[in-house]
């Protein structure tokens, strides 16, 4: 019971990482606030959640709006009394190459992935504070600390939750609030996998999924479960010395 007495909030928790996080996070002793905007998903996580005896509620959101972002927060700490954890993991793969990137795609994989990293801590990190400190932790990627030739906006958006990580693990060390980030590799069994492959038309998914474990010493996918367990141990108040870190969850693949 890692996480006993302890609120957490995850967004794009109705499938993949997301999921298997809110299910270990409540099976560590967590109540589990599940954000998301796919409603029949994030139903199915509750009730997973439910039937194997831990709380969870579902707040319908659109991360990428900034008013829902605050309204997350606030339905949290009015259903279960507090937060302790807030856990931005929502993303999406976003565009593909420089030349083919519209504006707008550049724009909402902006506001996903990063602007509602920072308004979400923006609104949590009051809440965790009244409650005497806690975690806030993001999902960033290996693509974060080393870039992607398939989508440049991709990789700028988890570099910047990494910079955002170190920012506020600086700012609200002395506040008991500590700020991480994990930066999986490829896990093709989540939704957003697909979406890497449809990025550049024409792509071969078996063929993108052979080049993306080329040269990774542990040359496999990683798995939503494998993930969960890191964001776990970074949430975790037994690893009370950890922040600013952004772990690499990848096969190895950002140190070859």
């Amino acid at each position: 019971m890692k996480l006993k007495g302890q609120v957490a909030l995850i967004t794009g928790a109705a499938t993949g990482i997301g999921r298997a996080s809110a299910r270990l996070f409540a099976q560590e002793g967590a109540q589990v606030a599940i954000a998301d905007i796919n409603d029949k998903d994030s139903k199915e996580t509750v009730r997973m959640i439910q039937d194997a005896g831990g709380k969870a509620m579902f707040i319908h959101t659109d991360v990428s709006a900034v008013p829902q972002l605050e309204r997350m927060v606030r339905t949290t700490v009015d259903g279960f009394g507090k937060l302790t954890i807030f856990f931005h993991n929502a993303g999406i793969a976003g565009p593909g190459v420089l030349e083919t990137t519209a504006e707008e795609d550049y724009d909402r994989c902006m506001a996903i992935n990063l602007k509602a990293g920072f308004f979400g801590a923006r609104f949590a990190v009051p809440e965790i504070r009244k409650a005497g400190g806690g975690s806030i932790l993001f999902t960033s990627s290996g693509l974060g600390l080393r870039p992607s030739p398939q989508s440049p906006v991709y990789s700028l958006t988890k570099a910047g939750l990494i910079m955002l990580t170190r920012s506020l693990a600086v700012s609200l060390a002395r506040e008991n609030i500590r700020v991480n980030a994990i930066c999986p590799g490829p896990v093709s069994e989540t939704p957003i996998w697909q979406d890497f492959v449809n990025r550049v038309p024409g792509t071969n998914a078996d063929e993108y999924g052979r080049k993306s474990l080329e040269g990774r010493p542990i040359a496999r996918f990683g798995t939503a479960e494998e993930i969960a367990r890191a964001a776990l141990f970074l949430v975790s108040p037994e690893n009370s010395y950890i922040t600013g870190v952004a772990l690499p969850v990848d096969g190895g693949g950002v140190a070859r």
